[in-house]
C-alpha cells in the first residue's frame, strides 16, 4: 500500500513538473539539439537567441531557435514584392455561464410520469486563439517584428 501511494505521488509530481516547463526550457532544448547551427552564430546573436530575443536581420533558423516553429505561416504580397510572415499564437479561455431549461421526468406517488422543465446553469468555455507576435522575412531575413503590447 505504501509503495503504491509513493508511486502515485511520484507520478503526480512528474506530471506537474512537465506542465511547468518554461519557454526557456524549450529554447534550451532547441539549442542543445542544434549545437552546430547555434555555434555558427556570432556571440552577440547567440546571446540574443539564448534570451529568446529576435532582431532585424535574423535568419529563419535564428528565429526558430529563439522562438520555436511558427504557429502559422502567411505569404504577404505588396507592391515591393513578397514576404513570408510567421505568426506566434496563444490561447485564452473565455468562460460563460448560461441558464437553460431542461426537461426532467418526474413520477407521482401512483407511478405516473410527466415532464416538467427545470432551470439549470451551464458553464461553457470557449478557447480563443490570438496572435502574440509576427515576424516578417524578406529574402530569408527578418525585416519587421510585431509583438503584442503588455
Amino acid at each position: 500500500m505504501l509503495l503504491r501511494n509513493l508511486f502515485f505521488l511520484v507520478l503526480i509530481a512528474c506530471w506537474a513538473l512537465t506542465g511547468c516547463m518554461s519557454a526557456q526550457h524549450y529554447r534550451d532544448r532547441r539549442i542543445a539539439e542544434n549545437p552546430e547551427l547555434f555555434n555558427s552564430f556570432s556571440p552577440e546573436i547567440r546571446e540574443k537567441v539564448s534570451l529568446g530575443q529576435v532582431d532585424i536581420g535574423f535568419t529563419e533558423e535564428m528565429v526558430r531557435l529563439a522562438w520555436g516553429p511558427p504557429d502559422h505561416i502567411y505569404i504577404r504580397t505588396t507592391d515591393q514584392g513578397e514576404a513570408t510572415v510567421w505568426t506566434y499564437s496563444s490561447t485564452r479561455i473565455l468562460s460563460q455561464t448560461d441558464r437553460m431549461s431542461v426537461p426532467v421526468r418526474i413520477y407521482d406517488d401512483r407511478g405516473r410520469s410527466s415532464i416538467v422543465y427545470r432551470n439549470v446553469w451551464v458553464n461553457r468555455d470557449q478557447h480563443e486563439e490570438y496572435d502574440v507576435a509576427r515576424v516578417e522575412f524578406t529574402h530569408g531575413l527578418v525585416t519587421a517584428i510585431e509583438q503584442m503590447g503588455q
